[in-house]
C-alpha cells in the first residue's frame, strides 16, 4: 500500500468521479471548522483503501475460527479495521473520513470477506452507517464524528409500539430489535423507529441514534453462519431520544430536501433504497473468491472431474462488474437518486450478484469431498457464511428480479 496522507479538511476529491464542487455542505447548519478530534486522521484514496483491505484479509482469516467460537468478532480484529480507517470509507472528509464512494465500500468489503466474512459484513454495515449519520442534525454529527471511533451499529427496524413525541424529543418504551450487526463494538445504534413527525400526526419511519449503553442485550446469536458478526437482539426498556438524534427516513432520499443539509459529494446524491445493501454484496463476492482460492490450493482442480475454475471466476468477475456499472449509472444520473428504473436495476443486480456468488460457493462445497463436513474445514465455514449472508432479503431475486418495477 502506498503511503497514506493525514489531514482533517481536504481541498479536492480523491476519485475521478467525484464532483468539483466543495465537499462540505454549504447550508447554514454546517460549522465552519471541523470537529475537535485527537489529531489528524488517516485518509485514504480509493486504491489505498482497497489495498489496505486486501492486506488485512490474511490477518483477519486467522481470527475467523475464534470469531465463530466467540460468536462475535474479536476486539483485536475490530481494532485492525479501525486502525486502517475502513469504517470511515464513506465518512465525509470534513468529518475526518476518507470521503469515498460506494464502489470503494463494495470492493473493500469484498477484500476483507476473502479473509473473514464476518469482518467484511461488519465493515459493510458499520461503515455504511456513517453515511446516515452525516445527514443527521449537526449536534448528532458532532457527537459521533468527534469521537476516536465512529463505529455505529444498525437496527433496520425496531419493533414495538410507536415512539411517543414529547417535549424535546421522542420517548421509546418496550421496544426490541433483532439482527443488530455491530452491537458488540459500537457506541451508537442507528435504528429505524416508527414515530409521528408532528404532534397528532400518523407515525412514519424515522432514523434514531440510540446510545448502545442504554440498551439491554440478548444473547441469542446462535446461527449457522456469520457467527462472528455478533448480530444479536436487544431491548429498549425506556429511552428519551432528543430531537437532534432523529431524522425522517424520507430525508435520506436525495429527491427530497434535507432538513439539516447533506454533503454535496456523489454518495449523498444516491438513494438508500437503491444502494443501502450494495456493500453487503461484497461479502458474497469475497466468500466466492475465498472458496475458489481454497479449492485451487487443494489440488482438486485438475482432471476431468474438477471444477471449471475459469468459468466460476468469470461468474464472480461478472457479478462485480455489473454492480460497479450500476453504481456508475446512478452517479451519472440526471435524476436525484436515480430514475425508478435505475434504482430498480441496482436492487435487482445486488440480488443477482449475491445469488450467483452463492451458487459458486455451493459448487465448491459440493466438489470438495467428504472432509468438508468437519467444523475445522475452511470451505465449510465459507459455505456457512455465504449461505447465511445470502439469506438477507437484499439477495432475494424473487423480490427484486423485475428491474422495471
Amino acid at each position: 500500500m502506498s503511503a497514506a496522507t493525514t489531514t482533517s479538511v481536504p481541498t479536492e476529491p480523491t476519485e475521478p468521479t467525484e464532483p468539483t464542487e466543495p465537499t462540505e455542505p454549504t447550508e447554514p447548519t454546517e460549522p465552519t471548522e471541523p470537529p475537535n478530534t485527537e489529531g489528524p486522521r488517516l485518509t485514504l484514496s480509493h486504491d489505498e483503501a482497497v489495498a489496505a483491505a486486501r492486506a488485512l484479509a490474511p490477518r483477519l482469516q486467522k481470527y475467523a475460527a475464534e470469531a465463530d467460537r466467540l460468536r462475535t468478532l474479536p476486539a483485536e480484529a475490530v481494532q485492525l479495521l479501525d486502525e486502517a480507517r475502513l469504517f470511515d470509507v464513506l465518512t465525509p472528509r470534513f468529518w475526518g473520513g476518507s470521503g469515498l464512494g460506494f464502489a470503494t465500500a463494495l470492493l473493500t468489503t469484498e477484500e476483507l470477506s476473502r479473509g473473514c466474512a464476518s469482518a467484511g459484513w461488519l465493515r459493510a454495515v458499520m461503515g455504511g452507517n456513517t453515511w446516515t449519520v452525516a445527514q443527521l442534525p449537526l449536534e448528532a454529527r458532532q457527537e459521533v464524528f468527534a469521537a476516536p471511533s465512529t463505529r455505529v451499529a444498525l437496527q433496520l427496524r425496531l419493533s414495538g409500539p410507536p415512539a411517543q413525541r414529547v417535549p424535546g424529543g421522542y420517548l421509546l418504551r418496550g421496544m426490541w430489535g433483532r439482527f443488530c450487526s455491530g452491537i458488540d463494538h459500537a457506541d451508537w445504534i442507528a435504528a429505524e423507529v416508527s414515530a409521528p413527525p408532528a404532534p397528532g400526526a400518523e407515525p412514519e419511519p424515522h432514523v434514531m441514534l440510540l446510545p448502545q449503553e442504554r440498551t439491554v442485550g440478548i444473547d441469542d446469536w446462535h446461527t449457522s453462519g456469520l457467527r462472528g458478526t455478533g448480530s444479536r437482539s436487544f431491548t429498549v426498556p425506556e429511552l428519551l431520544v432528543p430531537e437532534h438524534r432523529v431524522l425522517p427516513v424520507s430525508a435520506l432520499d436525495p429527491v427530497n430536501p434535507s432538513p439539516h443539509g447533506r454533503p454535496r459529494t456523489t454518495p449523498y446524491r444516491m438513494a438508500f433504497t437503491a444502494i443501502g445493501t450494495v456493500a453487503l454484496a461484497g461479502v458474497l463476492l469475497g466468500t466466492a473468491r475465498a472458496a475458489l482460492d481454497t479449492y485451487a490450493g487443494s489440488g482438486r482442480s485438475g482432471g476431468r472431474t474438477g471444477l471449471d475454475l475459469s468459468a466460476l471466476t468469470a461468474t464472480v468477475d461478472t457479478a462485480r462488474a455489473l454492480l460497479l456499472a450500476d453504481l456508475d449509472t446512478l452517479a451519472a444520473s440526471g435524476t436525484p437518486g436515480g430514475t425508478p428504473e435505475e434504482r430498480a436495476r441496482m436492487r435487482r443486480d445486488i440480488a443477482y450478484a449475491g445469488t450467483r456468488c452463492r451458487e459458486v460457493v455451493n459448487a465448491v462445497y459440493e466438489a470438495s469431498g467428504s472432509a468438508v463436513i468437519y467444523d475445522d474445514s475452511p470451505v465449510q465455514r465459507i459455505w456457512r457464511d455465504a449461505n447465511a449472508a445470502a439469506q438477507h432479503p437484499a439477495f432475494d431475486l424473487r423480490r427484486w428480479g423485475a428491474a422495471s418495477s
